[in-house]
């Protein structure tokens, strides 16, 4: 390394430029490992430092009393800096805050932390600690400016050290795609190819062929699964002695719990798998719901030959289904003893992870962007991290990537096509490359394969063509199947999205230069022997589609700001608050408006535009396929593309078209209009989605098992059964294994202000103080909108801050892996969350000791899903939107107590539980805790009491 760079570290009193300030400034100038200078200082702020600040960084007011104003330091710190690329861990802040302060920088910027993206994908979070860690860097004193310049600067020499060991080939490829775009971290690679240039003066690049042919190595083909003729039905005691006491999983795991629950309910998912059926089963926190249906599961599809498809809602129960709950089942199965040959036996199940195709990379698609004439620098970003990726995983799954911001809309361009897949035609298929095709192929050798529910319906969309064909199901997380069924069968554009579609196809740049699909048709007319008169054809369907786009490009433009228009003026009947997306449902009461027609009017150039579009592409296609001699290559990934491109176009002009003017009677349509980016787009949604269940999935299906801990409110399933269209499944409801009555106390103020009361935020700011105070942290508060999270956030941190007890706010201060683990390592916390802290979240023990839950979460009145079922249900407020909010209630307490020794309080701060008729739905519908109706000074002393006793007199 020839180059000198300085790495930078501030230390301040936030996290606004402009408007906390600079406490600390450290920088260090290096070439190599040899340090040539070292620039350090504490810098006094106008004022005052705040506590957190304080026990973060450790500096103190007196530290800074002497310290000099950061102006008088800037002259020298300039002249330190000089012209040398800038090296520093998300070094936008540092840059931001000198020029806040007065030092502009026109130095190059290289940012370690988007460098961990590229040479780190796998890593959890990108905090400096976190990236030194794995690269085996001490770091003993964190969050002070010199330690942090220092470490910085051993971070990037690692990764320096891991850019030139990539190789040549690798290097030229990356420095290649920079030149085509403004990429910050092109120039720090064109430095290390220069330097293995050197190093290797005579090495060359590899041969022409396809890159990704190089970089993804090919894997077998498994056999496919063959069905058996073994038809006995499963022996249930058998399989339900396995989790009993003396069983195999006692064996196995010296601290293993009986479970009852358990048990009971791995019997009535084998019973359902005998005997055919759908079976609702409700298992509390703690039950061990997964290993219940997944030891009848594997046992079924290995006696039976035919694969047993577990579907779930998130990735993370996914993971932990094949990561970590199938591996621990083979392995207690494999410890089968000499008479228990039958265990044995099934454990030489296999089992594979299915995603939608979107996961996965299409190497085709990648090959077309990567030689695209001209890339944005998303597009290069974007392309590099999947350049650098490509040689190591096995998977192609963008889950191993750590994308940011807009480079998902690049992953789009070159993710697994779901309308224009090659199959069997394409190279990288025949050559067992295919990274979507791997994942079907395990699948198909798989007896347990765990999907997601957003893949599910994917399935039932394309008539189950998406998942190897199956006859019995599980679906986990089933109180979502539901939302995912509305999403996944309904459609949305927004404004950008339309020019992104368009630009895809043909996109001017300056010099008469074209990027997007028509910018590599004429690799058609360019090959040698194509006659004149097809060449014009071809140039002139090419004309004609880019005027085409053009058109519909301007129109478009009008079109959706004629919407925008129609909002503004209908902003009253919205109503709502600038923190909330607006929605304007489209009725038939809207329809019906005068100035609909002016929306009706400005879809039919857009119409008339995308129609001429979808009829010159498919033109243009049938040309150059008859102009294809090879049957691979360039032209077939380009006529791929083509198809593609042609079927988005037909599936817009479709959907839009019903959504302005041909609504469909089993239809939601609505107008959103985002309220932090101001984009407006067109949203539609089935009605009913059970229908849409029962003709798509239930009645191909032997066996459905569905399950979750919360699908009943009042103690039975009915509304599940409604809103899935399962009027005959069976029901079994199991109560947690956990004694809630000695490990949870429920306590709900007489006197809190209603939610809609002015009073209720600053009664709710102090009761979070108090009760904080008392339980000394350890608390997670969880609120229905964002909006009122950041108002609370506000009226509590400072006062919490002196108490030494630190205040995270989702969306505030940092991602939600970040907040948990921020929690989990400081017990002095509370921990504000909205939506996704409601589930899917797991902190055992002291950790968290109090939840709070600010109201009941109904759902918002004026979301036209939610308005429109609620005008298809008699008495929709008792029948439909409190059941609702039950089954989100028991969600959110369920994040208390995760083990046999948690123990905590639960606030419910919303007097309606207690004053309103419909309060005791709720109440009846939680575990059986421990239940109190106190005055709001009171909760601060109860609170400390429960905590602090192991088994309190009153429990």
């Amino acid at each position: 390394m020839d180059r000198c760079y300085t790495a930078l570290d501030v230390e301040t009193t936030g996290t606004e430029a402009g408007k906390d300030e600079i406490i600390e400034v450290a920088a260090i100038r290096f070439r190599g490992q040899e340090v040539l200078g070292t620039w350090h200082s504490l810098v006094k702020p106008a004022g005052p430092i705040p506590e957190a600040i304080v026990r973060l960084t450790g500096i103190t007011p007196a530290d800074v009393e002497r310290a000099p104003f950061f102006h008088a330091l800037l002259p020298d710190l300039a002249r330190f800096l000089g012209a040398d690329p800038i090296v520093g861990h998300s070094v936008a802040f540092d840059r931001d805050f000198l020029a806040a302060q007065g030092l502009p920088l026109g130095n190059r910027f290289l940012d370690t932390y988007e460098l961990s993206t590229l040479l780190l994908p796998e890593l959890p979070d990108r905090s400096l600690s976190t990236v030194a860690a794995a690269l085996g860097i001490p770091y003993p004193e964190q969050h002070r400016a010199l330690p942090d310049a220092q470490v910085t600067m051993q971070v990037f020499l690692a990764f320096w050290e891991k850019i030139v060991h990539l190789g040549i080939e690798l290097l030229q490829e990356v420095v290649r795609l920079a030149a085509h775009g403004n990429w910050p971290l092109g120039s720090l690679f064109s430095e290390a190819l220069e330097e293995l240039e050197q190093r290797a003066p005579g090495l060359r690049a590899p041969s022409p062929q396809p890159l990704a042919v190089r970089l993804v190595a090919p894997e077998k083909r498994p056999p496919a699964l063959e069905a058996t003729e073994d038809e006995r039905p499963l022996d249930v005691e058998a399989l339900a002695h396995l989790l009993e006491p003396g069983g195999l999983f006692a064996r196995a795991f010296p601290n293993y719990e009986y479970r009852p629950q358990q048990v009971e309910m791995l019997r009535a998912v084998a019973r359902t798998f005998n005997e055919g059926g759908q079976l609702i089963v409700e298992a509390g926190t703690g039950t061990g719901k997964s290993m219940a249906y997944l030891i009848p599961a594997v046992a079924l599809a290995v006696r039976r030959g035919r694969p047993v498809v577990v579907s779930t809602n998130t990735i993370n129960l996914q993971d932990q289904l094949f990561h970590k709950d199938l591996p621990d089942l083979q392995r207690v199965l494999l410890q089968a003893g000499p008479t228990e040959s039958e265990w044995k036996a099934l454990a030489g199940f296999r089992a594979a992870l299915l995603k939608g195709r979107n996961n996965y990379l299409c190497l085709r698609r990648w090959d077309i962007l990567r030689r695209s004439p001209s890339l944005s620098p998303e597009q290069v970003s974007t392309l590099v991290k999947t350049l650098l990726w490509l040689p190591h995983t096995e998977t192609g799954d963008r889950a191993e990537l750590a994308l940011s911001g807009k480079e998902y809309a690049v992953w789009n361009e070159i993710a697994s096509p779901p309308g224009a897949c090659q199959g069997p035609e394409c190279r990288y298929y025949q050559q067992n490359r295919c990274f979507f095709f791997r994942a079907r192929w395990r699948a198909e050798a798989a007896h347990i394969v765990i999907a997601n529910h957003s893949l599910l319906l994917s399935d039932v969309a394309t008539e189950n063509r998406v998942l190897p064909p199956y006859r019995v199901l599980v679906i986990d997380e089933a109180h979502h199947l539901e939302a995912v069924a509305t999403d996944q069968l309904g459609f949305h554009v927004t404004a950008e999205e339309f020019q992104a579609h368009l630009a895809a196809i043909s996109h001017p740049l300056p010099g008469e230069r074209e990027e997007g699909l028509l910018a590599i048709v004429p690799l058609f007319s360019h090959r040698k022997g194509v006659p004149e008169a097809a060449r014009q054809t071809l140039e002139t369907l090419r004309r004609e589609v880019r005027d085409a786009v053009t058109a519909a490009r301007t129109a478009g433009n009008a079109f959706f700001a004629a919407l925008q228009q129609f909002v503004e003026l209908h902003r009253e009947e919205i109503g709502g608050s600038d923190s909330y997306d607006r929605q304007l449902r489209i009725t038939s009461v809207v329809r019906v408006q005068p100035d609909w027609s002016d929306i009706e009017c400005a879809w039919e150039p857009v119409a008339e535009e995308l129609t001429r579009i979808t009829d010159r592409l498919s033109r243009l296609y049938q040309l150059c396929s008859e102009l294809t001699q090879e049957e691979e290559g360039e032209e077939q990934d380009v006529l791929q593309e083509m198809l593609l491109l042609g079927r988005q176009t037909q599936a817009i002009l479709e959907q839009v078209t019903h959504i302005v003017s041909a609504a469909k009677r089993n239809g939601i349509y609505w107008i959103n209009v985002e309220a932090q980016t101001g984009t407006i787009g067109l949203h539609a949604a089935p009605l009913h989605v059970g229908e849409l269940l029962q003709a798509g999935l239930y009645r191909h299906k032997e066996a459905i098992v569905l399950t979750s801990a919360t699908l009943s409110t009042e103690g039975n399933t009915a509304f599940l059964r409604e809103r899935l269209n399962l009027p005959e499944a069976e029901e079994v409801l199991l109560d947690s294994p956990f004694d809630y009555a000695r490990a949870a106390l429920l306590l709900i103020p007489e006197d809190m202000p209603d939610p809609r009361d002015p009073q209720y935020g600053r009664a709710l700011a102090r009761t979070l103080i108090e009760t904080c105070r008392a339980s000394e942290g350890r608390m997670l508060v969880l609120f229905t909108s964002y909006s009122a999270l950041r108002q609370t956030y506000a009226a509590i941190r400072r006062p919490l801050e002196r108490e030494q007890i630190a205040v995270l706010g989702q969306g505030i201060d940092g991602s939600r892996h970040v907040l948990l683990e921020k929690f989990r390592r400081n017990p002095r916390s509370v921990l504000l969350g909205t939506s996704s802290f409601w589930e899917g979240i797991d902190v055992v023990g002291e950790a968290l000791s109090v939840l709070v839950i600010a109201k009941l979460p109904f759902s918002v009145p004026t979301d036209p899903v939610f308005e429109a079922r609620c005008e298809l249900v008699e008495d929709s407020f008792y029948r439909y939107a409190v059941p609702q909010a039950v089954l989100r209630l028991k969600q959110g307490f369920g994040r208390l107590i995760r083990s046999q020794t948690d123990r905590g309080v639960v606030l419910l701060l919303d007097g309606r539980a207690l004053s309103r008729a419909y309060g005791s739905m709720f109440l009846r519908s939680l575990p059986r805790c421990t239940v109190r109706r106190v005055q709001l000074p009171s909760i601060p002393s109860l609170v400390r009491e429960w905590l602090q006793r192991s088994a309190p007199a009153w429990a």
